[in-house]
């Protein structure tokens, strides 16, 4: 009986097979939301001048990081693992894409 309980929970999740130090499907779209928020906020404010990076921004993506309880290295890496995985990849970014886009709807109302 017990190892049915455990078969069932490791099949039920989503990321079964993921290292221990690659962030989850859902931290990646969390994550990437943010970031994605404050390279369009740069972009605005330094009029897509991807170049110019002071302080500020780079203080502002540690920010993320720690809200996130994460590193660069463990986004790093997990940005490389996902992009072994396309698909997954795919899936992450558009779930990224969704939010943005009702964050947008939902301040145009």
């Amino acid at each position: 009986m017990a190892l049915l309980a455990v078969v069932c929970c490791t099949a039920c999740r989503h990321d079964a097979g993921r290292p221990r130090d690659v962030l989850s499907h859902d931290q990646m779209v969390d994550l990437l939301t943010d970031a994605y928020l404050l390279e369009g906020f740069y972009a605005v404010e330094t009029q897509y001048r991807y170049d110019v990076l002071t302080e500020q921004t780079l203080h502002s993506y540690d920010s993320i990081l720690e809200v996130h309880h994460t590193s660069r290295q463990a986004v790093e890496h997990s940005i490389d693992y996902y992009m072994g995985r396309l698909d997954e990849y795919k899936e992450i970014h558009e779930e990224v894409v969704a939010r943005l886009e009702a964050e947008r709807d939902s301040l145009m109302n």
